[in-house]
């Protein structure tokens, strides 16, 4: 038997209710998502795994490792947090908080949040450097990843900046992101490259060690056609770790490199070559 047309209608009423309810809750969802992005789950909820003591992101900062894994204060409080700057080539600092008191894990994230934001908007802008946008985000919360794995820096990363002086006499400056492989200081050879604002590769280049802070560097861009070599020594402390390099072109001009500084900070730092 056909139902009554009221009882179709109705029918026909409810579907179209629910079609335009559907995307308005997509929505709602997409700004919620949105606004608590930089916020980490609970680390019980978490299935991203444990961290380790020998993953990339302890060995990037050795003394937060140490904070987090040897001392032995910080290491048995009740909740531990990493942030970090995000996406990964943004991973050129990192903040780490311990629980005070009654603390709970997410006040705790808030903490390293903070932390990790204030650090970063110290150190100036970084448009000239990224062409994304580098957001603190917590990581690892209680020994465990609160983010997927394969989203962390496998190397090491930092703003990268070269200025030199053409034939003419002027400074030029080329600014980008530096990625680097391996431990500088530790290993005796270290490769590493730059790339563009654009994220196109423009530069190679090896720094090789004389001690646990210096050495030679040497630098090859634009296809061999500019390059440099010289001395490199890294800075601890304020502003920020960073790495700086001097020596000069193959035209025997004078070219400075910086590593782990955003542009404007490292134009006023080193810039005036």
């Amino acid at each position: 038997m056909r139902p009554s047309d009221r009882s179709y209608f109705g029918h026909v009423f409810q579907h179209k209710i629910a079609a335009m309810i559907r995307p308005l809750m997509l929505a709602f969802l997409a700004v919620l998502t949105l606004a608590t992005g930089a916020a980490a789950q609970p680390s019980a909820l978490s299935p991203y795994g444990k961290a380790e003591r020998r993953d990339p992101i302890f060995l990037r900062f050795s003394d937060m490792a140490d904070r987090y894994w040897v001392n032995t204060e910080t290491m048995a409080a009740s909740h531990k947090t990493v942030a970090i700057p995000m996406p990964r080539q943004c991973a050129f600092l990192a903040a780490d908080a311990y629980a005070r008191g009654q603390q709970s894990e997410s006040e705790v994230q808030e903490v390293a949040l903070s932390n990790c934001n204030r650090r970063l908007a110290e150190l100036g802008p970084l448009g000239e450097n990224y062409g994304v946008n580098c957001q603190c985000k917590v990581v690892i919360s209680n020994g465990v990843y609160v983010v997927p794995r394969d989203s962390l820096p496998d190397d090491s990363y930092g703003p990268a900046s070269i200025f030199y002086r053409d034939d003419r006499g002027n400074v030029a400056r080329l600014n980008g992101v530096a990625r680097y492989g391996a431990l500088i200081g530790r290993d005796r050879s270290v490769t590493f490259s730059i790339d563009n604002v654009r994220a196109e590769p423009v530069c190679e280049g090896t720094f090789t060690n004389d001690g646990p802070r210096s050495g030679q560097f040497s630098l090859s861009c634009f296809g061999g056609k500019f390059g440099g070599t010289g001395t490199y020594e890294r800075k601890t402390g304020a502003p920020n770790d960073h790495i700086v390099a001097r020596g000069q072109t193959s035209r025997g001009l004078p070219v400075v490199l910086v590593i782990g500084l955003p542009s404007q900070l490292a134009a006023g730092t080193y810039g005036g070559i």
